[in-house]
């Protein structure tokens, strides 16, 4: 589905960092236009066509719960904490939060799933239908900030966390997660293989083999990153990190998460094989 100006990719990578980043001419009001026009019907169509209906059914709520679990372990929470979710979409992490006594609130530009969150929500909170700006929430402090998912979209995500930083108290907590670009790479020596054995191809990705054939980086993606990227990013927006792991495997596969974990622990080596990073940050 070509939704940026650009028939294929020119990818840059930073030696340094790891951060990968796509080359293409695109400005955050061209990417918002997109966002805004997405709803619940759009995705399921979308997923459809691409042979992927059984990732509707792949639920991510037992990966915000154990974020949450992350987050109070770091920061307990206490009722009437305000938490600011950065591209809530349809309310999913807001609601976990909302049992604990948090107040959730939300940005989203998709109209359709910033409804569903106020509705999920029982109109606690409050949910903007417009892109992050300073003065968005302006005069207001949040216990929690997260954005999962989110960052990858903007043309320049430091800027965004930047914003955040002046909105988080003194002692709140920061957690994000984002495209892994170690994961990126297996994934696309991977794919690049497996088409040269058109057969096997077929086999192993079954459903997913119409969307493999003309992308593998999914579009709107702007940047993925390395634990060592996402470091200096929050660094450089004011925050400390004080995690950072790979997320994303389910069932059996999160067996490979826990082997990463594992691997940068004992060499000291931040390598993210999981499809995202995520990490917790507090004000420096």
């Amino acid at each position: 589905m070509p939704v940026l100006p650009a028939k294929a990719y020119e990818l840059a990578h930073c030696r340094n960092c790891g951060t990968l980043y796509v080359d293409c001419d695109v400005g955050d009001e061209y990417l918002a236009s997109l966002y805004r026009n997405e709803s619940i019907e759009w995705q399921k169509a979308f997923l459809e066509k691409g042979g992927a209906t059984e990732a509707i059914a792949a639920s991510r709520l037992p990966e915000f719960r154990e974020h949450w679990h992350d987050l109070t372990r770091l920061r307990p929470a206490r009722r009437d904490d305000q938490l600011l979710d950065l591209g809530c979409q349809t309310g999913e992490f807001g609601s976990i939060v909302m049992r604990d006594g948090v107040v959730p609130n939300g940005i989203e530009l998709s109209p359709d799933y910033a409804e569903k969150a106020r509705v999920a929500w029982s109109g606690q909170g409050t949910v903007v239908s417009q892109a992050l700006t300073p003065e968005v929430f302006a005069g207001r402090e949040f216990q929690y900030i997260t954005a999962f998912e989110t960052l990858e979209h903007m043309v320049d995500p430091r800027e965004c966390l930047r914003i955040l930083r002046g909105l988080i108290t003194a002692d709140g907590v920061l957690a994000m997660s984002v495209p892994s670009t170690h994961y990126f790479w297996l994934k696309f020596k991977a794919l690049v293989a497996l088409r040269a054995r058109p057969s096997l191809f077929r086999a192993l990705l079954g459903p997913r083999v119409a969307m493999y054939k003309s992308q593998i980086l999914p579009h709107t993606h702007l940047y993925n990153f390395t634990p060592r990227a996402v470091g200096l990013l929050l660094q450089q927006a004011g925050f400390r990190m004080v995690r950072a792991c790979a997320v994303g495997w389910a069932g059996r596969s999160a067996l490979l998460t826990n082997v990463c974990d594992a691997v940068m622990l004992a060499t000291g080596r931040r390598i993210a094989m999981g499809p995202s990073v995520f990490a917790m940050a507090v004000p420096a």
